[in-house]
């Protein structure tokens, strides 16, 4: 079992703001109409902190999260006891997707990497009132799913291959596409241990982008300055990933 570094916080349901319509969430706005109107009363938006455990590998799924302009890192162990990210999600997709299949033991841990804001609701009701329907929003889903596997794959050969600099770049390109803002908290702490590095490798690699001009790093605070010189710093992956999360939605060209 993943055990998460020191100071995560599981996520439980916190009342703040019952969500109505203009779903910030990709899958959420999508789903069939009577599907979303099933859904809607146990949905609630709130604001989630950095470091926040969402599901925790081997326990039961409690909680369905929908981000909105939040990043989540789905992580899995390593014999050594260290944790490496293997998928990244924002507003195109939702965390407990063993649900999906049945199944409601975690088999990955998911933090918040970046916090923001997003919709959660039980994953009782969300398998009662989508899962086991089976619908068109659950295929749906389940399509999205199949996509984020995809992803997986194509992160766990990034992370054999490719120089840290380069992943890193790919990582912030992600991010900022799933942030949708310019500048956003990110700790040398969190990327090291989410891209499998030393912290000396990532205060290095950060150099090279601000030498670059592609982005500034300030007190855990990153802000892209130069969007086409972070893609262009990014491996290969990036534009695979990019347009993996683009097929999920019938985007790409």
């Amino acid at each position: 079992m993943v055990v998460p570094p020191p100071g995560l916080r599981k996520t439980v349901i916190v009342s703040e703001q019952r969500s109505e319509s203009g779903y910030e969430n990709r899958l959420l706005a999508a789903l069939p109409p009577d599907e979303a109107a099933r859904l809607a009363p146990y949905l609630v938006e709130r604001e989630f902190r950095a470091a926040e455990v969402v599901a925790q590998a081997g326990e039961p799924i409690e909680v369905i999260l929908f981000p909105y302009d939040l990043v989540t890192s789905t992580v899995t162990p390593l014999p050594s006891g260290e944790v490496v990210e293997v998928g990244l999600m924002g507003a195109e997709g939702i965390t407990g997707l063993d649900v999906l299949y049945g199944q409601n033991i975690a088999h990955t841990t998911v933090i918040v990497q970046i916090p923001g804001r997003g919709a959660v609701t039980p994953a009782a009701d969300f398998v009662r009132e989508i899962v086991a329907p089976a619908g068109r929003g659950h295929a749906m889903l389940l399509r999205y799913a199949n996509t984020f596997m995809a992803m997986v794959a194509q992160v766990a050969a990034c992370n054999a291959v490719h120089p840290a600099d380069q992943r890193l770049a790919r990582w912030l390109c992600m991010a900022h596409d799933r942030v949708r803002r310019e500048r956003f908290s990110l700790t040398h702490e969190y990327v090291s241990m989410m891209l499998g590095v030393r912290r000396a490798t990532i205060t290095t690699s950060a150099a090279m982008l601000r030498s670059a001009g592609a982005i500034d790093y300030h007190r855990g605070n990153v802000t892209v300055l130069d969007r086409h010189a972070l893609e262009r710093a990014a491996c290969s992956c990036y534009p695979v990933l990019r347009k993996l999360g683009d097929e999920a939605y019938g985007l790409a060209s």
